[in-house]
C-alpha cells in the first residue's frame, strides 16, 4: 500500500476521467454492446471539447471527430482490427456515423446519441428511426457553433489537439511519402543488421538534411532530434503559422527573425508531448496556436517599442 494514498478534496476537484452514459449500461438495447466498444464511445464522447478547439462543427452545429486509424489505435490502446470491429459494432448499434472526406484523408467520425429520454423498457424505441439524425436537424443546432461549450474537469483534452491541417504535408501524405522512399532505399539481405542500420541511418539523414535546409539554423539543429516524418509535419505548421500570422496582422515575419522563440515553443510542445503521452499527429493543433500565440506576443512588444517617444523624462 505504500505506493497508494487518500484521496484528498483538493486532487478530487482536479481529476480528470471519462464519462459512463447510463444508458449503455441500463438499457436492455444497449445493454448488448461489448465492453470496448462501450468504453470506445463514451472516449471518443470525451474529445468533443477537442472538437470546439478545432472548428470541428459542420453547417449544421452537428460535431465530429477526426481521427487516421493509427490515432485511433493508440487512443484506444489496440490492433487496427480491433478498432474497425469496435467502429462497426457502434455503427450496428447506430451509435457512430462516418462520412468520407476525400482520398488519403480520414473520415468524420459523428458520434450519435438515442433520442431523450434514454430510458425505456421496449428495445424498439431504440432502432434507427429513433435516432438523432444529422440531417435532420432544425436551425436551432446553428446556435450550437456559436456557443462555447462548457469546460469540464473530466476531459483530458485540454491539449491533446489532433488538429488535422490539410496540407500537401500532412500526416498522411508524409507516411505514403516516407513509405515510398524507405521501399527505394532499402537494403538488400545480404548486409549485416548492423550495415543495414548504418545505411538506414544514412538515408534518413540524407531526408531530413533535404527537408531542413531552408529552415533557420537554430530551428534546424532543434528539429534534426526529431523523426523524419515528425519534421515535415512540424515544419509544415512552422510555415503556415507564420503565414496566417502574417496574411492576419499585414505585416511580414521571417523565421529568422523569430528563430530563437520558435525554437523556445518547439521545446515546449516536445514536454508536452511527453507529459500527454501524445504523437506529434495528435498534437498538431496545440502547436499551431502555439506558435501563433508567441508571434502575436512578439508582435505586440515590437509594436508598444515603436511607439515608445525617442526620449523620455530620463534621456532630457
Amino acid at each position: 500500500m505504500s505506493n497508494f494514498k487518500r484521496i484528498t478534496i483538493q486532487e478530487f476537484e482536479q481529476e480528470r476521467f471519462y464519462k459512463l452514459y447510463k444508458f449503455l449500461f441500463e438499457d436492455d438495447y444497449f445493454r448488448k454492446l461489448s465492453d470496448s466498444a462501450k468504453i470506445a464511445y463514451c472516449m471518443f464522447r470525451d474529445r468533443f471539447e477537442l472538437s470546439k478547439m478545432n472548428n470541428w462543427i459542420d453547417d449544421n452545429g452537428n460535431v465530429y471527430l477526426i481521427f487516421t486509424t493509427k490515432d485511433l489505435c493508440e487512443l484506444l490502446n489496440c490492433g487496427t482490427q480491433k478498432v474497425t470491429k469496435i467502429k462497426k459494432e457502434l455503427e450496428n448499434f447506430n451509435l457512430l456515423e462516418q462520412e468520407r472526406i476525400g482520398l488519403n484523408k480520414p473520415n468524420k467520425i459523428y458520434i450519435l446519441e438515442p433520442k431523450k429520454p434514454y430510458k425505456t423498457n421496449d428495445s424498439k424505441e431504440f432502432r434507427k428511426s429513433k435516432f438523432q439524425n444529422n440531417e435532420n436537424q432544425n436551425s436551432r443546432v446553428l446556435k450550437v457553433k456559436k456557443q462555447k461549450f462548457r469546460k469540464s474537469k473530466s476531459n483530458d483534452t485540454e491539449f491533446n489537439n489532433t488538429d488535422y491541417i490539410e496540407t500537401d504535408d500532412n500526416d498522411l501524405n508524409d507516411l505514403n511519402d516516407l513509405n515510398d522512399i524507405n521501399n527505394n532505399i532499402s537494403t538488400t539481405n545480404n548486409h549485416s543488421n548492423h550495415s543495414n542500420h548504418q545505411k538506414n541511418k544514412f538515408n534518413n539523414d540524407a531526408l531530413k538534411f533535404q527537408v531542413l535546409e531552408e529552415l533557420p539554423n537554430q530551428i534546424k539543429d532543434y528539429l534534426s532530434n526529431f523523426e523524419i516524418r515528425e519534421i515535415r509535419i512540424i515544419k509544415s505548421i512552422l510555415l503556415k503559422g507564420k503565414k496566417s500570422f502574417n496574411n492576419t496582422q499585414d505585416t511580414y515575419y521571417r523565421l529568422e527573425d523569430v528563430e530563437f522563440e520558435l525554437v523556445s515553443v518547439l521545446k515546449r510542445f516536445k514536454a508536452m508531448l511527453l507529459q500527454k503521452n501524445e504523437t506529434v499527429e495528435a498534437m498538431q493543433g496545440y502547436l499551431m496556436q502555439s506558435i501563433k500565440t508567441e508571434l502575436e506576443e512578439i508582435h505586440a512588444l515590437n509594436m508598444r517599442r515603436q511607439n515608445m517617444p525617442k526620449y523620455n523624462v530620463f534621456n532630457e
